[in-house]
C-alpha cells in the first residue's frame, strides 16, 4: 500500500510518498480502508521534530481519518466488514485515576496517532476497536474528517466551559480550523459569536461561517472592540486557540465572572497574566483541547442530525501531502485541509 513517511526531521520536502507493507488486524483490531485524512498543525510540529513527543523513524503522520472496515481481527465484536468508521486519535492506559474516573483525556501516559504511534497518512491502518468509532448514517468520510475540529471545540464549549444560549463567546484564531469550528458550534449552541482574526478578508470569511461580529485585532484594539460590541460589559467566554497578545487582550475584554477556554498557543506560549485582575473579577481559566471518544461520537451524531460542517479549504491527494503542509505553514487558508487516498 501507499503511505507518506519521513526518515528525518525537517521541512515539507522530507515527506515521501512510498510503498510500505500493508497491515493485518491483530486480536481486537479492525483494518480500515482509509478514504479521507485530516491535516493538522501537530503534523507540522512532529515532522519538524519540535513536538516534544517521542517519534520513531521512519514515521507516518496523521491523527484523523475515515473510511470503511476492510477486515476484523480475532475477538472483535461490534464491527463488521463494510462499516463506515473514523479513527479516534488517543490511546490511554485504562488503569490510572483519570482513566478509571472516566477522564481518559487526562491520562498522563496518553498516546496519539501520528505522534507516539504511526498515523493515518496511508491507505490502510489497523487499530484497536477502542480507537475506532462508527459513522452515523448519512455522514461521508469527507464529512466526518471535516468535523474533527468540532471535537476540541465541543470539549471546551460544551463539556468544560458550559457555554449557554444567549451568552457571548469571543473566538481567537477564528480563521483557523479549530477556531472556525468553534464559531460553527457556538452558533449551534445559541450563543452570540465574535470572531477574532488578523485581516478584514479573514473576518469576512468568519462572518460567512456564522459569526455575528468580528474584530480585526491588527487594525483595532481588541479589548476595546470586545467591550464596544457588548456595551461595555465584556464577553462571557473567550475560546482561545492562539495565546500570545491576543489572549491577553481578550482576557481584558471579559465580563466579571467570565471564563477562558484555552485550546492552543501557537501565537505565544508564555503570556503575562494579571493575577489581581483575575481575582478581582472572578475570572476562570480552563485548559482544554484533548477530546474523548464519547465527545467524538457526540460530534458525529450532531453532524448527522444537522450541525453544520466547519469550512473546508481544499482537498488534495495523499501523494501531495508535502504541498498540504506548505499550505498550512503559509497560513493562506481558511478551514480544513484534507487528503484523500483516491
Amino acid at each position: 500500500m501507499k503511505a507518506v513517511q519521513f526518515d528525518r526531521f525537517g521541512g515539507p520536502e522530507v515527506l515521501t510518498y512510498r510503498d510500505v507493507a500493508a497491515p493485518e488486524p491483530g486480536p481486537g483490531e479492525v483494518l480500515i480502508d482509509i478514504a479521507c485524512i485530516g491535516v493538522n498543525h501537530l503534523d507540522i510540529d512532529v515532522r519538524e521534530g519540535v513536538s516534544g513527543l517521542p517519534v520513531a523513524l521512519p514515521h507516518t503522520l496523521g491523527t484523523e481519518a475515515a473510511g470503511t472496515v476492510a477486515d476484523v481481527g480475532p475477538e472483535v465484536t461490534g464491527f463488521s466488514v463494510g462499516d463506515p468508521v473514523a479513527t479516534y486519535a488517543f490511546r490511554s492506559c485504562g488503569v490510572c485515576d483519570a482513566c478509571t474516573a472516566g477522564r481518559p483525556n487526562l491520562c498522563a501516559r496518553i498516546g496519539t496517532l501520528g505522534a507516539h504511534d504511526p498515523g493515518t497518512y496511508c491507505q490502510r491502518i489497523a487499530l484497536p476497536v477502542a480507537r475506532v468509532v462508527k459513522l452515523p448514517d448519512g455522514l461521508s468520510p469527507v464529512g466526518a474528517v471535516a468535523s474533527y475540529k468540532l471535537a476540541p471545540a465541543w470539549e471546551a464549549l460544551v463539556d468544560t466551559a458550559a457555554l449557554q444560549p444567549g451568552e457571548t463567546v469571543a473566538v481567537t484564531g477564528a480563521g483557523g480550523s479549530v477556531g472556525s469550528a468553534a464559531v460553527v458550534l457556538g452558533k449551534h449552541l445559541g450563543a452570540r459569536v465574535i470572531g477574532i482574526a488578523s485581516s478584514d478578508a479573514r473576518c469576512a470569511r468568519i462572518e460567512e461561517a456564522g459569526a455575528d461580529h468580528t474584530v480585526n485585532y491588527r487594525d483595532s484594539d481588541l479589548t476595546e472592540g470586545l467591550l464596544a460590541l457588548t456595551d461595555g460589559k465584556g464577553v462571557d467566554l473567550v475560546f482561545d486557540v492562539a495565546g500570545g497578545d491576543a489572549l491577553v487582550a481578550a482576557i481584558k475584554g471579559l465580563a466579571w465572572g467570565g471564563r477562558v477556554a484555552l485550546v492552543g498557543a501557537h501565537a505565544g506560549e508564555v503570556v503575562p497574566i494579571d493575577m489581581i485582575d483575575l481575582f478581582r473579577r472572578h475570572l476562570t481559566i480552563f485548559r482544554c483541547g484533548r477530546y474523548t471518544r464519547p465527545i467524538l461520537e457526540s460530534v458525529l451524531a450532531a453532524r448527522a442530525a444537522g450541525l453544520a460542517a466547519p469550512p473546508i479549504h481544499t482537498t488534495l491527494p495523499l501523494a501531495e501531502a508535502a504541498e498540504a503542509h506548505r499550505l498550512m505553514e503559509s497560513r493562506a487558508f481558511f478551514g480544513r485541509i484534507l487528503l484523500t487516498t483516491q
